[in-house]
């Protein structure tokens, strides 16, 4: 259990490093958002390759987010319910529930793959003229993270994998 524990410390340290990547691109957006604005305002218009940033910049600010999201055991359950369980009890509905995240995330993996192999194989960018070329670069993006959620789900799970066991032991 402790080569699992350690394994679930460096998933952690991958999905913060996302975090700070998502933080990052939020700020970026926020701020490329605020120029788009005052573009439409103060001159009139706004670049079509500006307003397809921000989709650029919040696919992967969402989608990184989400996996941050499960490190920071943010996701939606009921409370009400759950916090009358005991702990060992909690600890198996969110090994199960963890688990579980893994598979979907595999499917969507799975099942991903064929949209981004077709955009990938023809190097899709925007239909739009003065769009931005890197549309199948934003597609591929959707396998990667959900392949970072599937490990954050793992990582979760195995901890509570471990508080189902007991204390772990050093030595």
């Amino acid at each position: 259990m402790n080569f699992a524990l350690r394994l679930a410390d460096i998933i952690d340290r991958v999905t913060k490093a996302g975090g700070k990547i998502a933080s990052a691109l939020l700020l970026a957006m926020v701020a490329l958002v605020f120029f788009n604005v005052a573009g439409r305002y103060v001159i009139g218009t706004s670049p079509v390759w500006m307003q397809e940033l921000e989709w650029h910049l919040l696919l992967p600010t969402a989608l990184l987010g989400i996996s941050v999201l499960m490190l920071e055991n943010g996701h939606v359950r009921v409370d009400m319910l759950y916090d009358r369980l005991p702990r060992r009890t909690q600890s198996l509905l969110d090994m199960i529930s963890m688990l579980l995240g893994v598979v979907i995330s595999i499917l969507f993996i799975k099942y991903s793959m064929g949209f981004v192999d077709s955009a990938f194989s023809i190097r899709e960018g925007s239909p739009d003229p003065g769009g931005l070329p890197g549309r199948w670069l934003l597609k591929s993006f959707i396998p990667v993270a959900f392949g970072l959620f599937a490990l954050q789900c793992l990582s979760n799970a195995i901890r509570h994998a471990a508080a189902l066991r007991g204390p772990v032991q050093e030595g």
